[in-house]
This record gives structure tokens, C-alpha cells and sequence, in this order.
């Protein structure tokens, strides 16, 4: 069993480490033989150790305390005591531990990324890599300063795009329920008066009263079955497989394809950018970057870039031919590496795909309302079409 201690060594200085042995007893007689004193021991069980490793700081949060951590550098107070006082102000008991463990990981001897690496939920590869390269450059605060803006930004581009979905959603809603009212309730009633009528009806209007008479009859169950549904797409998108498969899907589509494309661009350029200021070798930040972009087709298309790289090839070259950035883009990438720039000069790409970004979005939302609203007046449409249809049907068999 492992313990984090806090052992008194022989010339009186305190000192916190991971031991191990199989109980306190065996850990107390152990540091005796070594003329030491063990003050405080806490058990690092499997259960606890996996716990910590499952807990995930949501972007905000981890924004705060990179915030907090970059203030507190700058301003010369210690690390232990900012995850100290962050800690105090956490409501979440797991995240309270999560930030115990990383300062007393820190207090053990361990650099900050590395308890910070211990942890991959909370704190991702990109974050650890970018703290590491600070902590061998002497600019930590200033690399935090940096993570903290990208990470802003990131919240705002999701910002923008989870606001940009809640009208389709809205309207898909409203649409999906209407329907279930005609079928549950309106179309049943005008069916049971058409059977007792007896007229023979069209293919379509006898599927329409058989389609509306098994969800009148079994509306609960649809209901829990759509709410089941939603539920499970929500969670499904969680996980890395069916984001890329909705990521191809948008990005096949004519009105998202732009948006889509240029997002990546701007994924790429600013956390490219982010790395290289870092102090990050070429190929290491387009590895680190691939992973932060959320288009399969543009991840492909940097490791390819990379793997070129390797090879001995210039960026500029490389991108032109994978058609990585748009001609303007590669223009400046040029004038950057010829300079030694290309820091300065994705910064500045970063700025300009934002705002590209945040026009694509409004111009898709402003193409998707209509859309939306065609689709739900087809849908609606149809179905008040068939109804009429069904009652001259019945109508005309009955003038007969």
C-alpha cells in the first residue's frame, strides 16, 4: 500500500513523499531504521487514487485557476498557498481533493506539470505541455497568462456556437411536439368517425390513422422513449467517437461546411500559435494541436503536415500542398518563417479567423432559420394536407 507521508529526517527538516509498505505500523518501523519520524501518513488506495484520476475540471473552473495561478506567480505568492485558498472556496468536494493532491504532490518535490499531468480528466495534454515549457523557460506566469486567454477564448466560440443551436432546437421541439398532438389526439377522433362512416380511403390516409392510432394508444411510451432518445444523444456526444461522426456529418453539409472549416482553422491557429510563444518545438505543437482540433478531415491533414515535417520539409511547403490554410493564411505563414515570426505571426492568424469564426456562425444561423422553419411547415404541412384529404375522400364517398 502507498502513503503520502510527511517524514522528519534526521537533521530536523520536514519532507513529503509517496512511500510504500504494508501498513503505518511497518512505514513507522521502516523510517526508524532509517533515523527518521514519520509525522503524518494518508493511505493512497487504488479506489482513492482512480477517484482522483476521474475527476474532470469543466472549462470554466480550469479557467479560474489558471487565472488564479498566473495572478499569484506574478504577484510572488507561493503555488501551495493559491491551491490552498482556491480549495477553500471549491464546493465540490471531489475537486477540493483533486487540488490537495496536486499541492501535495507539488509540496513532494513534483514540478507543476507533473502534478498536473497525474491528473489527465481535469488538466489535458495541451495545458500540461504548455505548463512544462514555462516551467523550462522561466515564464510560467506569462505562459498562464496565455493558456488563460486561450482557454477565454474557447469558451467563447463555445458560447457562440451552443447559442447559435438553441433556435433549430427550439423550433425541432415545438415541431415534434405539435406533430405528437395531431397524432395522439386530433387525428384518432376524425378516424373514429371515418370507420364508422365506412368510406374507403386512400394508402395514405389509412397508414396516417393506423400510425396515429398506435401512438394515441401507446403516447406514454413514446414520450419516455423520445425523452430516452434525447438523453442518450446528449451522453453519446460526450464521447470522442460520436463527435467525429457528427463533425463529418456537419462538415458534408452545404450550409454548416463553412463553418465547420473555418472553426478548425481558427482551433488550429490559436492553439498553435499558444504553443509555439510556449517555447514548443515545431512538431511537437502540431502534434499538440491536431488533438485540439475538433474536424477529423483537418486533424488528418496536420499530421500530415507533421509527418512531412519530420522529413525535413519547410511548413509553408507543406501546408500549400495538403491545402491546410487558405492562400492569404499561407501568404503571411511564408513571411513568418522566412522571419523567424511564426509566433507572432499564427497570433495574429488566431485574431483574424475569430472573427471569421463568429461572421460564419451568424451567416449559418441566419440560413438555418428559415431552413428549420421550411422543414417543420413540410412536416406539418403534409400531415394537414393528408387530413383534409382524407376528410373530402371520405366526403365523396359519402355524396356517392
Amino acid at each position: 500500500m502507498r502513503f503520502l507521508t510527511t517524514v522528519l529526517t534526521g537533521d530536523g527538516t520536514q519532507v513529503r513523499e509517496e512511500l510504500e509498505a504494508v501498513d503505518v505500523q511497518a512505514l513507522h518501523a521502516q523510517l526508524h531504521r532509517q533515523g527518521m519520524t514519520l509525522l503524518r501518513a494518508k493511505a493512497l488506495d487504488a479506489e482513492s487514487s482512480a477517484a482522483l484520476v476521474d475527476v474532470e475540471l469543466k472549462p470554466r473552473r480550469l479557467l479560474l485557476l489558471t487565472q488564479a495561478l498566473a495572478e499569484a506567480l506574478e504577484a510572488g505568492v507561493p503555488l501551495l498557498s493559491t491551491f490552498q485558498a482556491v480549495a477553500e472556496q471549491e464546493e465540490d468536494d471531489r475537486i477540493v481533493t483533486l487540488l490537495q493532491d496536486v499541492a501535495a504532490r507539488i509540496e513532494a518535490g513534483q514540478s507543476l506539470s507533473d502534478a498536473m499531468a497525474s491528473h489527465p480528466q481535469a488538466f489535458p495534454s495541451v495545458f500540461c505541455a504548455l505548463v512544462r515549457a514555462g516551467e523550462q523557460s522561466g515564464s510560467l506566469p506569462k505562459v498562464l497568462y496565455s493558456i488563460a486567454g486561450f482557454l477565454e477564448w474557447r469558451l467563447e466560440i463555445s458560447g457562440i456556437v451552443k447559442q447559435a443551436m438553441v433556435y433549430p432546437l427550439i423550433v425541432a421541439t415545438a415541431g415534434y411536439g405539435m406533430m405528437l398532438f395531431l397524432l395522439s389526439f386530433v387525428i384518432p377522433r376524425l378516424g373514429s368517425v371515418l370507420s364508422k362512416i365506412g368510406t374507403e380511403l386512400p394508402a395514405a390516409s389509412r397508414m396516417l390513422i393506423g400510425v396515429s392510432a398506435f401512438v394515441s394508444t401507446n403516447v406514454l411510451t413514446v414520450i419516455l422513449v423520445s425523452v430516452a432518445a434525447a438523453v442518450g444523444t446528449v451522453f453519446a456526444l460526450r464521447t470522442r467517437v460520436a463527435r467525429e461522426a457528427v463533425g463529418r456529418v456537419m462538415a458534408a453539409l452545404p450550409v454548416l461546411r463553412h463553418v465547420v472549416g473555418t472553426l478548425a482553422i481558427a482551433q488550429f491557429c490559436r492553439t498553435f500559435g499558444v504553443l509555439l510563444q510556449a517555447g514548443l518545438t515545431m512538431t511537437h505543437a502540431l502534434e499538440l494541436a491536431a488533438a485540439s482540433v475538433s474536424s477529423p478531415r483537418f486533424r488528418d491533414d496536420i499530421d500530415a503536415v507533421r509527418q512531412r515535417i519530420l522529413g525535413g520539409e519547410r511548413l509553408v511547403d507543406v501546408a500549400a500542398d495538403v491545402e491546410l490554410l487558405p492562400p492569404v493564411a499561407l501568404s503571411m505563414v511564408q513571411v513568418g518563417e522566412e522571419a523567424g515570426r511564426l509566433p507572432i505571426t499564427f497570433e495574429r492568424l488566431s485574431r483574424l479567423y475569430d472573427r471569421e469564426v463568429k461572421a460564419a456562425v451568424k451567416r449559418a444561423l441566419g440560413l438555418m432559420e428559415p431552413i428549420v422553419t421550411v422543414l417543420l411547415g413540410i412536416v406539418v404541412g403534409g400531415i394537414a394536407v393528408l387530413v383534409v384529404t382524407t376528410i373530402y375522400s371520405a366526403m365523396k364517398g359519402l355524396g356517392r
